[in-house]
């Protein structure tokens, strides 16, 4: 059954969707998609058949990256190379006011109603003209490839394809001009500077020996008096730090044996000192004490003299072991002021290498301009006589490989695509109407008032009154189910009580019915579990059962829920026949439990959410399976 109750008290609507629903929507709305469909695709049809044509031409050209040697030394390069990025360099050459000017001037396009306009604003017939051919122009190169495609779009197939083939031509008599204007601009610079560099050969020599004057550079084997004494505070440098590491280290270990012990060893005390004297009177006096006191007594003034002895030559030892790590501490100090003294030497002499070392770098600097001069103005001769020969020979750059047929068909507007994407869009449109209709009205997106798809255990679940619990699986699992959301409850302290109106419960024990009918009272019929605390009702006897009405089963319901905190009722399996009882409570109730599988629910189950739910009117919980529960100690 899908529904308990007829209760329609209210509708709840989610905005989220599944593909259930949306696939019932799509189903519902299909004339009104397959409208949208046909209205767009007819615009389609309408706007292409409004649209004027348009018509593309394209022509090729080759750039050649090899290098097109006319002389041995060659000032204007005769070729692009073989970057892509010079190659690239060459559409936007194409599309300049140079090469389109040209074709505006040879096409006479300033009279072409298609391209020509009214001169004003500061601009003439030409300028419009050229701007116009501009827009009309595309200029791309294949990839990986130094083929470049101009291609020319206007309303006539055949002018199409003579600009492209004009702008071609054009560029490619661009090139081979601008090769010999370069090679005769550059011949005449040549020709005009030999003076010059002679002159500037001469300021460069000159300005060297006044540079080694100025700052007193010499050079001794190759090497500066500076760098000379930098080495030799380098080596001293060295020697200092390894004087000042051993007086650390043997102020370090004087300290410590004078912290530890009280006074300095024998291992770190020069041989044959004033230590090693005060060592030897210690042992002495120690000896002679212990002779002392093996013969006499301790009181003895002898072995008090040789106590006081001992008690001298300890104090002795401990003030000459300060006295030695003092000196220690100066022979540290003294290492540390002498390698410091040589730091700021080494300092100051490093930073006068840093100062000639910039002015050698300077100094270099100019002896490499006045070679480089020198070299230039050498071969200036003979270079002026080659770009002289070259002015009159130019090698083609580039080369028209495919000239522009006239085109058979229009290339704008592309009919199949646009109709194509006329049907997509209407479709796409469809949809979304089909949706928001749907969802407008209410039939999409309905989801039941429950808290979370996720179930829950039994023992989790907070009750409040009145609850019918039921299941899509075997009775058992609602019963299980029931018996552990009422014995949840009842171990928070609640009291509750579980009655059993499914289909398969006892009926040869008193139960509700009986008490309904006035059989038997509630004392007699409802039993308690010893350990828990849990009030069990049965359904009752199958006779009683029989005579019920609904007003009888409902005074008995309002009695039990006015006398509990929680009362939970079993029905079984949802999709049965259910009794007048089961029914009866299913109209009285506002909250429902679902008893599922542990685990995520099924679109099945999901679906009977929904409809346990009555569009909102009844709060559906999802309660997992537990462990199999029994009642042996009722009583």
């Amino acid at each position: 059954m899908a529904s308990l109750s007829g209760n329609r008290p209210g509708r709840q609507i989610d905005s989220t969707v599944d593909l259930y629903d949306l696939g019932r929507t799509l189903l519902r709305r299909r004339w009104t998609i397959l409208f949208c469909v046909v209205a767009v695709t007819g615009l389609a049809f309408a706007a292409l058949s409004t649209i004027a044509p348009r018509y593309s031409a394209t022509a090729r050209i080759l750039i050649d990256p090899r290098e097109q040697r006319v002389v041995q030394n060659e000032i204007v390069q005769q070729g692009l190379g073989g970057d892509m990025a010079l190659v690239d360099s060459q559409i936007e050459v194409i599309t300049s006011e140079t090469v389109l000017g040209r074709v505006v001037e040879s096409m006479n396009l300033a009279d072409d109603p298609q391209f020509g306009g009214q001169p004003g604003g500061g601009r003439t017939a030409a300028d419009i003209a050229m701007e116009g051919l501009a827009r009309a122009t595309e200029v791309t190169r294949r990839d990986n490839t130094y083929v470049i495609e101009i291609s020319v779009t206007t309303r006539e197939a055949a002018k199409s394809a003579r600009l492209a083939n004009a702008i071609a031509a054009a560029y490619v008599a661009d090139q081979i001009s601008s090769a010999a204007n370069s090679a005769r601009d550059i011949s005449a610079a040549i020709r005009s500077r030999l003076a010059e560099l002679q002159k500037q050969l001469n300021d460069a020599e000159e300005g060297i020996e006044t540079f080694k004057r100025e700052h007193n550079i010499s050079l001794t084997e190759g090497q500066t008096l500076g760098d000379r004494r930098l080495t030799d505070l380098s080596a001293r440098q060295s020697e200092a730090l390894s004087r000042v590491n051993e007086a650390n280290s043997r102020l370090q270990v004087l300290e410590e044996s004078l912290r530890t012990r009280g006074y300095v060893g024998a291992t770190v005390s020069d041989a044959g000192s004033a230590m090693g004297a005060l060592r030897t009177r210690l042992a002495d006096a120690r000896q002679r004490l212990a002779d002392l006191q093996n013969v006499l007594g301790p009181r003895h003034p002898r072995v008090t003299a040789a106590i006081q002895e001992v008690t001298q030559a300890e104090t002795a030892i401990r003030e000459e072991s300060g006295r030695l790590v003092a000196s220690a501490r100066d022979d540290q100090r003294i290492a540390v002021d002498a390698l410091n003294k040589i730091n700021a030497e080494l300092q100051s002499a490093t930073t006068a290498s840093f100062s000639t070392n910039q002015d050698l770098i300077r100094l270099r600097e100019l002896e490499r301009e006045a070679q480089s001069i020198r070299l230039v103005y050498e071969s200036f001769l003979v270079r002026a006589q080659e770009t002289a020969q070259q002015e009159g020979i130019a090698a083609r750059t580039a080369r028209v490989i495919a000239e522009a047929a006239v085109p058979a068909a229009p290339s704008f507007p592309p009919r199949m695509p646009l109709l194509i994407a006329a049907v997509l869009m209407g479709l796409f449109a469809g949809i979304l109407m089909a949706i928001l209709l749907d969802f407008f009205a209410g039939l999409l997106g309905r989801r039941p008032n429950s808290s979370s798809l996720m179930p829950k255990p039994g023992a989790e679940v907070e009750l409040n009154g009145l609850v019918l619990v039921t299941t899509l699986h075997d009775p058992v699992t609602a019963r299980q189910g029931a018996l552990d959301l009422a014995q949840g409850a009842a171990s928070r302290g609640r009291r509750t009580i579980f009655i059993d109106l499914a289909e398969d419960a006892p009926r040869t024990v008193p139960g509700l019915a009986d008490i309904a009918l006035g059989e038997i009272s509630a004392f007699g019929a409802v039993k308690a579990d010893q350990d828990s605390g849990l009030h069990v009702l049965n359904i009752g006897r199958s006779r009683a059962v029989e005579r019920l009405s609904r007003r009888e089963v409902s005074n008995v319901i309002e009695a039990v829920t006015a006398e509990y905190d929680d009362v939970v009722v079993n029905i079984g399996e949802l999709e049965t026949e259910h009794g007048l009882p089961a029914r009866t409570v299913a109209e009285l109730t506002r909250n429902a439990a679902l008893v599922v599988n542990p685990g995520r629910v099924d679109a099945r189950e999901q679906r009977m959410v929904e409809a346990l739910s009555n569009d909102g009117a009844v709060t559906v919980s999802l309660v997992a399976r537990g462990e199999a529960t029994r009642l042996d100690k009722v009583a």
